[in-house]
C-alpha cells in the first residue's frame, strides 16, 4: 500500500519499526494504527506478553500499555515508571503504548472504576495495579530463570533487565519468550527505600515525539476513505433547532451530505474540512431561543443573588455565630476550557465494529454511548486513543465523540468531525459562574472568630443526576464547596451554606474544578480579615496552621521558594489543599498604568511522595499558568444564553510577557498519594489577589481583572 508522505509522516518514520498489537479476532485498519506508541527504543523480534500491561522483546524493549489519555501532563512518563520500578527494567529500553478500551485497563479512585482521566487520580487509582503487575511479571522473569538454570527461584535476585544467580545473569529478553508461558509468580514489591526509578527525574517518553513530528493527535488521524465533518450547534443553550435549507450548501463540488443531529445542531459533511466549514456556513438554519431568551449577565446574576438570599441551606456548622466584623461579597466568571486543539474524533461505523480516533478522557463512557448510536454491543467499539492538545476537563465529556459516530453511521463512511473554534466556544461545558459571600467577627486582637460563607452556583454533578434530593450528597457539594467547608485554618466558629442555581447553560469540570474558584476567595477573605485585624497575612496564616503542621510545612516552603522580595515588587500568599495534595504559592506582582505583572513565583508542592519530581515541577507551573491567566484575562459573557466571545480575540490569554519566573519545591511527607495536575491551580488567583492589595491598596473580588486597575 502506497500513502502519500506528509512532512509528520516522514519524520514520524525516522523513528524506525514499530511492532502493531491488536486485540485478538480484531481487523486492522490501514493506515491508522489500534494504538500509539511513543518512545525511542526499538522492539526487535516477536513480542511476548507478561501480561495485559508488559510486552517483552528479545533485545529487551519492553513495551507498556497505559490506560491513561496523554494530555500533555506527563502520564506516559510516571505510569510506565511504575511498572518499570517493579519489573525492574532499563528505563533505556522502555517505550510505551495506549492501551485498548477494557476494563482491564480501568483504574481506581473516588469517581469509580472506569478508563477515565481526570480527578488528577491517574498514579493514585494506578499505582496498586501497576505495581502488582510489575512484581507479578517481574515473578515469571524470575521463574523462567529458575526453570533454565535448574535452581531455586528463591535464590535469585534481579538487576535491571536482568535476572542474576550470583554472578551469572540472563537478560529479560533472553526469557521473555518462556517468561510468558509461566503462572503469574507474586514476589514482593521493592520497598521504596530501594526504589531505582521511581522519585527520580527521568526522561518524558512523549517528547521527542512531539519534538521530531511524528506524534499523534486526534487531529492527526487517518484512515483511507474517510471524509470530514463541520457541525453547528444551536448558539442558544436552552433553545433547539427549528429548521435548516441546506440547498445552498451544494453550490460547490465535494459536499456530500447536510443533516440535522438530535434537536440542536446542524452537520455538514464534504471530502475536505474546508468544503464541510465553508458550505455549513451557507446553510440557513433557524434556531428557537427557547429558554435562552433574555438570558444574558444581568439575569444570571438576578438569579445567584436571589438564591443566596433566598434558597440556601446549611451544609456543615460549628460553633457559634455572632454579628460580622467585615463583609465581602466575590464573584467569579463562567470559563471556556480552550485546549490549543480543539474536540475533534474520527469515527468508522461497520456492520460489526465500530472503530473511534479520539483525545478522549473518558474511553469506557465514549465506547457506551457510541455503541448505543451505532447499535452494537460495547465490546464491538474500539477506542484509540491519542495525545490529546490540551483537554482539562472539556475532553472528559463524550458529545463530539457522539456526534463523529452519529455522523459515520448516517452516512455510511469513515467521518472525521473537527469542531472550529467558535464551534468550541458555542458549545461547551463551562467552568460555573459562582456568588459568595463572606462574614468575619474579629476579637480584639484583631483574630478571627467565626467565618460564615455563604456560595450561590450551578452543580456539575446535575448534569448526571438531574433535580430533587440526590445533589444533597456529599460529592455534589464537595464539587462546589470544597476547600470552603474544610480549611486548614483553627477558626473556633464556622459555617458554610450553599444554594443550587438551576440555568439551562451546561457547567462541567474545569481545571481543579471548586479550587479554581474558592482559591481565589477563600484565600482573598482571609487577607481582608488580616487587614481588617491589624495582622501580618503571612504572619495570620502561620499562627492558624500552627497546630497542622504539615500545611505550615509547605507554606514555609513556598516563602522560602520565592526568596527575597524584590524592590519594586509586593507580595501575596495563598495556600489550597485539593485532590490529596496540598500546594502554597507566593506571588510577587508589580502594577503598571493598570496592568499587573505577577513577576515572581514560590510554590511548594505535597503530594505524599512525588513519583516524578521534574514532572511534578512541571505541571504546578503550567497550572498556576493557567489559573493566572484566567484570573487575569478570561470570562464569558452570554446574550440570550448565546456565548458571546467567539475566539481568542475576544477572550485573550495571558501574554509571555505576563509570564512569572517560577519556582517549585517538593516536600515529601510520605503521606498516600495525591494529584498533580490540577492542585497547582487554586492557589495563584489568591496570592496574586492579594499582592495586587498589596500594590494598589484596591481589593480584586470580581474577576478576571481585566480593566479594573486602569483608570
Amino acid at each position: 500500500m502506497i500513502h502519500n508522505a506528509s512532512r509528520r509522516g516522514f519524520l514520524g518514520g525516522m523513528g524506525g519499526l514499530v511492532l502493531a498489537f491488536h486485540l485478538p479476532g480484531c481487523k486492522t485498519l490501514a493506515p491508522a494504527d489500534n494504538t500509539i506508541g511513543l518512545g525511542t527504543a526499538i522492539a526487535e523480534g516477536i513480542e511476548s506478553e507478561l501480561n495485559a500491561w508488559i510486552r517483552l522483546a528479545p533485545n529487551g524493549v519492553v513495551t507498556f500499555q497505559v490506560g491513561a489519555a496523554e494530555m500533555g501532563q506527563g502520564i506516559y512518563t510516571s505510569l510506565p515508571m511504575i511498572l518499570a520500578e517493579f519489573l525492574d527494567c532499563d528505563w533505556a529500553n522502555v517505550r510505551a503504548e495506549s492501551a485498548s478500551t477494557h476494563k482491564t485497563y480501568n483504574r481506581g479512585g473516588s469517581l469509580g472504576s472506569s478508563q477515565l482521566t481526570g480527578g488528577s487520580e491517574s498514579i493514585k487509582g494506578y499505582f496498586p495495579i501497576l505495581r502488582e503487575a510489575g512484581a507479578t511479571a517481574r515473578g515469571m522473569l524470575i521463574a523462567a530463570a529458575a526453570k533454565t538454570w535448574g535452581v531455586d527461584a528463591g535464590t535469585l535476585t534481579t538487576e535491571p533487565g536482568f535476572v542474576m544467580n550470583g554472578e551469572e545473569g540472563l537478560s529479560y529478553g533472553e526469557l521473555a519468550e518462556l517468561a510468558s508461558t509461566m503462572k503469574p509468580a507474586t514476589v514482593e514489591p521493592r520497598p521504596e527505600s530501594e526504589w531505582r526509578i521511581l522519585g527520580k527525574d527521568k526522561p518524558r517518553i512523549d517528547v521527542p515525539a512531539k519534538c521530531d513530528g511524528s506524534a499523534k493527535f486526534g487531529i492527526d488521524a487517518e484512515v483511507d476513505g474517510m471524509v470530514y465533518a463541520a457541525i453547528a450547534h444551536c448558539p442558544h443553550y436552552g433553545g433547539k433547532l427549528v429548521s435548516f435549507d441546506d440547498e445552498p450548501a451544494f453550490t460547490d463540488p465535494g459536499v456530500i451530505d447536510v443533516f440535522a443531529y438530535e434537536e440542536g445542531a446542524v452537520i455538514c459533511v464534504a471530502e475536505s474540512f474546508w468544503q464541510a466549514k465553508q458550505a455549513l456556513a451557507r446553510v440557513n438554519i433557524t434556531w428557537d431561543m427557547g429558554d435562552g431568551e433574555g438570558l444574558d449577565d444581568a439575569r444570571v446574576g438576578e438569579v445567584l443573588q436571589n438564591a443566596m438570599d433566598n434558597d440556601a441551606y446549611k451544609v456543615e456548622s460549628r460553633g457559634t455565630l455572632g454579628e460580622p466584623t467585615i463583609v465581602a461579597t466575590y464573584e467569579v466568571p463562567y470559563l471556556e476550557h480552550a485546549p490549543l486543539e480543539p474536540p475533534n474524533a474520527l469515527a468508522w461505523v461497520q456492520d460489526d465494529r465500530v472503530d473511534l480516533w479520539a483525545p478522549t478522557q473518558a474511553q469506557t463512557m465514549v465506547q457506551r454511548q457510541s455503541s448505543k448510536i451505532a447499535g452494537v454491543k460495547p465490546e464491538q467499539v474500539f477506542i484509540h486513543t491519542t495525545l490529546l492538545g490540551g483537554g482539562f476537563g472539556r475532553k472528559g465529556f463524550w458529545d463530539f465523540t457522539n456526534e463523529a459516530t452519529f455522523a459515520s453511521k448516517h452516512t455510511g463512511l469513515p467521518v472525521k468531525l473537527v469542531y472550529t473554534r467558535e464551534a468550541a466556544f458555542t458549545k461547551g461545558y463551562y467552568r460555573p459562574r459562582l456568588l459568595a459571600r463572606h462574614s468575619a467577627r474579629l476579637d480584639d486582637q484583631g483574630m478571627p472568630l467565626d467565618w460564615r460563607i455563604e456560595v450561590a452556583g450551578q452543580n456539575i454533578v446535575e448534569l448526571f443526576i438531574p433535580g430533587g434530593p440526590l445533589l444533597k450528597l456529599d460529592l455534589a457539594e464537595h464539587i462546589v464547596l470544597g476547600g470552603l467547608v474544610h480549611t486548614p485554618y483553627a477558626i473556633p466558629n464556622m459555617r458554610t451554606d450553599y444554594a443550587r442555581v438551576q440555568l439551562p447553560i451546561p457547567v462541567g469540570w474545569w481545571r481543579s474544578v471548586e479550587g479554581s474558584t474558592n482559591g481565589f476567595i477563600r484565600e482573598c477573605f482571609l487577607d481582608e480579615m488580616a487587614h481588617a485585624g491589624g495582622q501580618d497575612p503571612i504572619e495570620l496564616r502561620r499562627k492558624l496552621m500552627a497546630d497542622n503542621p504539615r500545611f505550615l510545612k509547605v507554606y514555609n516552603a513556598a516563602i522560602e521558594a520565592a526568596g527575597e522580595l524584590a524592590p519594586g515588587l509586593s507580595r501575596g500568599t495563598a495556600i489550597f489543599k485539593s485532590f490529596g495534595s496540598i500546594v502554597a504559592e507566593v506571588a510577587d506582582v508589580e502594577v503598571i498604568d493598570g496592568e499587573v505583572f505577577c513577576r515572581n513565583v514560590g510554590a511548594a508542592v505535597d503530594c505524599g511522595t512525588a513519583i516524578h519530581p521534574n514532572g511534578a515541577k512541571y505541571q504546578i507551573q503550567g497550572a498556576l499558568t493557567m489559573g493566572l491567566s484566567a484570573m487575569l484575562h478570561e470570562g464569558l459573557s452570554f446574550k440570550d444564553g448565546a456565548v458571546v466571545q467567539s475566539n481568542f480575540h475576544e477572550y485573550p490569554l495571558m501574554r509571555l510577557k505576563q509570564a512569572p519566573k517560577v519556582n517549585v519545591a517538593i516536600v515529601n511527607s510520605g503521606e498516600d498519594i495525591g494529584g498533580i495536575g490540577e492542585p497547582g491551580l487554586p492557589p495563584i488567583a489568591g496570592a496574586v489577589g492579594n499582592a495586587i492589595f498589596a500594590a494598589t491598596g484596591k481589593r480584586i473580588r470580581s474577576l478576571p481583572v481585566g480593566n479594573q486597575l486602569k483608570g
